[in-house]
């Protein structure tokens, strides 16, 4: 072990022990990268030099040698790849749809001679629907319609599959990290009308106030209003016009933040 240093004297048999350490280092380091590398293959994770960075920052780490030699000894344990692992799909995940430009209404060409149905004419991702940009996959030619989901490709961007595309298998169990949800909707039905009682103290501006925080939200249309005050107590009722529950949220959100509101609160209809 290292201690042996502090039992010898000379330079020249602490230079021969501080070798032998070396090398034994060394050995266990490289058959910690070969252990690594199985390990992460179960994890559907492919050991590379971006991939052992990514590692020594997670693990806090200096060099790539202090990373094997970690997995060599047995120091860096399964549940703390498994949550390297976790992180870096999310990264992945997020990485992609920050930069996957959201669609104006001008997809390629291509992309809209497919569109073939007035019902599905518009494919969303993810849990807030997000409008992205994406390619129909070749493989199994989804059509609007069909049951899909996104795959995050490298240099491609979101590739679009059916749910039983030949290759969905595979690509769902060994990258269920890059898998984004996808579905078809009718973008004439997307917009949907809401109805919001708000009440609160009558000062002076309050009405105004309302009315700007509604108009400085995109997509976000008035279809009526009603406002009035009496005995110092302020209610209104506005019906909007909002493309999806997440802008919705923000607008209540942002109503609830003026001074003066005590309460917004969302009309239910049977």
């Amino acid at each position: 072990t290292i201690n042996w240093l502090d039992y010898v004297t000379t330079s020249r048999a602490k230079n021969k022990i501080k070798n032998v350490l070396n090398e034994n280092t060394k050995k266990i380091a490289e058959e910690g990268k070969e252990i690594l590398t199985r390990k992460l293959r179960h994890l559907k994770i492919t050991l590379s030099e971006s991939v052992v960075n990514e590692l020594v920052n997670f693990f806090k780490l200096k060099t790539s040698l202090d990373l094997f030699y970690r997995v060599g000894v047995g120091a860096i344990e399964n549940q703390q790849l498994k949550d390297y692992a976790t992180q870096k799909s999310n990264t992945f995940i997020n990485f992609f749809k920050s930069k996957i430009k959201r669609s104006s209404g001008t997809a390629s060409e291509d992309i809209h001679k497919q569109v073939i149905s007035s019902n599905y004419d518009m494919l969303v991702f993810g849990a807030d629907q997000d409008k992205l940009d994406y390619k129909l996959s070749t493989c199994c030619n989804p059509i609007p319609g069909d049951e899909v989901f996104g795959f995050i490709t490298i240099n491609e961007g979101i590739k679009v599959h059916k749910k039983d595309c030949p290759n969905a298998i595979s690509l769902q169990s060994n990258y269920a990290y890059r898998i984004i949800l996808a579905k078809w909707i009718d973008s004439s039905q997307q917009e949907f009308k809401a109805i919001l009682h708000i009440t609160g103290m009558d000062t002076i501006g309050l009405t105004n106030k309302i009315t700007k925080v509604i108009s400085d939200n995109m997509n976000v249309n008035i279809q009526s209003i009603s406002l009035s005050g009496e005995a110092g107590i302020f209610n209104g009722q506005i019906a909007v016009i909002v493309q999806n529950n997440t802008i919705l949220k923000k607008l209540i959100n942002n109503i609830k933040k003026i001074d003066g509101i005590e309460k917004v609160t969302r009309e239910y209809k049977n």
